[in-house]
C-alpha cells in the first residue's frame, strides 16, 4: 500500500516464507507470528491474521506489539469497537507504542469519536514516527477535522499529506478497509477535507 515495492505479492510471499523459516528455527518467535499476521492482513484474510496474533499472545500475553497488531487487524477488518480495548491494552504496556497510538486514532475516527481521533493522531505525530505513519496520521487528522467542521485544520492536514505523498489517492487509501461502511466513511471524510 505504501508503494515500497513494485512486486507486492512476491514480497509478501517472501515475507511469509521467512516467517515460516523463523518459526522452524524457534517456534516461540512472536515476531514471526506477527509477520504471518501481516501477510494475511495484506491478503484480506482477517480471521487467519487474528489466529496468528492469538498464537503470539499465547506465547507472551503481555506483549504490547502483539496487542497493537490485534487491534490494527480489527480496525482494518471493520471492527473498530473491538479494536479499541486491544489498542488501549498495548498503550498500557507501552505508552510510546506508535502503531497502537496511530490505530486507536483510526478506530476512533470510525466510531465517530473525532476529538479522540485527533488527540491520538497528535500523540502519534509527537513521537516523530516514520513517513508511512505520518502519512496515515495526517490523513486521519484531515478526515477528522473535516468531520467536525474545522475546514482550515483539515486543509492544513491535506497539504501535509500532499507534501508527503504527491500522488496520494483517497479512494485507494479508503479501499484498505474491509467493509463498505468503513471505506465509505473514510472516503467521505477525506473528500470533505479536500482530497480528490
Amino acid at each position: 500500500m505504501s508503494g515500497w515495492t513494485e512486486f507486492r505479492d512476491e514480497e509478501v510471499e517472501r515475507a511469509e516464507a521467512l516467517a515460516q523459516k523463523a518459526l522452524a528455527l524457534d517456534p516461540a518467535t512472536t515476531s514471526a507470528y506477527r509477520l504471518l499476521a501481516a501477510t494475511h492482513l495484506y491478503r484480506g484474510r482477517y480471521d487467519l491474521a487474528l489466529g496468528q496474533i492469538d498464537r503470539a499472545l499465547e506465547i507472551n500475553p503481555s506483549d504490547a506489539e502483539s496487542y497493537a497488531y490485534r487491534g490494527y487487524i480489527l480496525v482494518y477488518a471493520g471492527k473498530s469497537g473491538e479494536a479499541v480495548p486491544w489498542l488501549e491494552g498495548a498503550l498500557r504496556f507501552d505508552r510510546a507504542n506508535t502503531r497502537a497510538s496511530m490505530y486507536i486514532g483510526t478506530a476512533y475516527y470510525f466510531l465517530d469519536r473525532y476529538d479522540k481521533a485527533i488527540e491520538a493522531c497528535d500523540r502519534t505525530l509527537a513521537r516523530n514516527p516514520g513517513r508511512s505513519t505520518q502519512l496515515n496520521a495526517h490523513a486521519i487528522l484531515a478526515a477528522s477535522y473535516a468531520a467536525i467542521g474545522k475546514s482550515q485544520n483539515a486543509e492544513g492536514e491535506r497539504a501535509i499529506v500532499a507534501r508527503l505523498s504527491p500522488f496520494f489517492d483517497a479512494e485507494r487509501f479508503a479501499a484498505q478497509f474491509a467493509t463498505p461502511e468503513a471505506r465509505d466513511h473514510m472516503l467521505e471524510g477525506l473528500k470533505k477535507a479536500g482530497f480528490r
